[in-house]
């Protein structure tokens, strides 16, 4: 049974939900999970977590993403990309982008949305009210009231900007939740001419990066070839940054069980030593990695966190 991560690059074209079904079928395993929804007109990078590493699957999706998006200007759709159908337009002069497509008046109207904030999640989107998903209810042609989502924007850099197309290239970094569409449709909001998102490739997810990630049909190659074992991350590697803490004995039949283990049956000096309360920690028995556990300080022990 396979047990790691594979840094995936989803294509244009495959749902999140389509490239977990080829990738079962690929490594011919049943548990397979992704990272966080890509919708089927984005690419880039979506980390698999396969068979015990999938209970990473919702650590992973909190880390924070970086993407690069291109906005085309002068229209907003009903999807908040140029997939969805025209629902308002402007028919600016081409004097007129000239003036407020400069470099100082973009970034004065971008700088904005740098920061905590608060927004809305498109009807087009994968998450679910009320047990639906709000894209499904948007094919139904409903709309409903959705509650914003506090989200963060950590930076956003203008890479390109072509007047003659009237599209903008745009790199972003934001916390998890952030929807690239509705950020582009709300910067077409300030700068007074609307905008939709015209592309989207995901670069980065937490320390997953697009010059690393492999197209489906790689690893397909990959497998024929009797190579995984060079593109599946270990479960313990996504932790590599966490102390280690490896027990024998009594204390490895309750790290087994997930049980409680008290610092003092822990023969490591700098452990002892230098614990904060809440710290976490990989755990191995006899030099085999097991579990997450953490401190807690009142019980003057370690904690089960994940077991895998």
């Amino acid at each position: 049974m396979i047990n790691g991560v594979i840094n995936v690059y989803k294509e244009v074209g495959y749902t999140s939900r389509d490239a977990v079904t080829r990738l079962t079928g690929i490594l011919r395993q049943r548990k397979v999970g992704h990272t966080g929804t890509l919708d089927p007109a984005a690419e880039g990078v979506l980390p698999m977590c396969v068979g015990k590493a999938t209970k990473l699957c919702e650590l992973l999706t909190d880390h924070r993403k970086e993407y690069v998006a291109v906005m085309k200007l002068g229209i907003a759709t009903d999807t908040e990309d140029i997939t969805g159908e025209i629902v308002e337009s402007t028919d600016y002069s081409e004097e007129w982008y000239i003036d407020n497509m400069s470099d100082d008046n973009l970034k004065k109207n971008i700088s904005r949305f740098i920061g905590t904030q608060f927004q809305t999640p498109p009807m087009y989107s994968a998450k679910r009210v009320n047990g639906k998903r709000l894209y499904e209810l948007a094919r139904e042609g409903k709309v409903i009231e959705r509650k914003p989502c506090e989200i963060t924007i950590y930076g956003i850099k203008i890479t390109n900007i072509d007047i003659t197309n009237r599209e903008i290239t745009i790199k972003v970094a934001c916390s998890k939740g952030t929807y690239i569409r509705t950020l582009c449709k709300d910067i077409g909001e300030a700068l007074g001419c609307k905008a939709a998102m015209k592309s989207l490739l995901r670069t980065r997810t937490g320390d997953f990066y697009l010059e690393n990630s492999y197209k489906l049909d790689e690893i397909e190659k990959i497998v024929s070839e009797n190579r995984l074992d060079e593109i599946v991350i270990p479960i313990e590697d996504i932790f590599k940054d966490l102390k280690s803490i490896d027990v024998s004995g009594y204390s490895g039949i309750l790290l087994e069980n997930g049980g409680i283990i008290k610092l003092e049956a822990v023969n490591q000096t700098d452990i002892m030593n230098g614990v904060r309360d809440g710290e976490k920690f990989r755990m191995y028995n006899n030099g085999e990695f097991k579990a997450i556990y953490s401190y807690n300080e009142m019980l003057k022990a370690f904690k089960i966190d994940k077991m895998f």
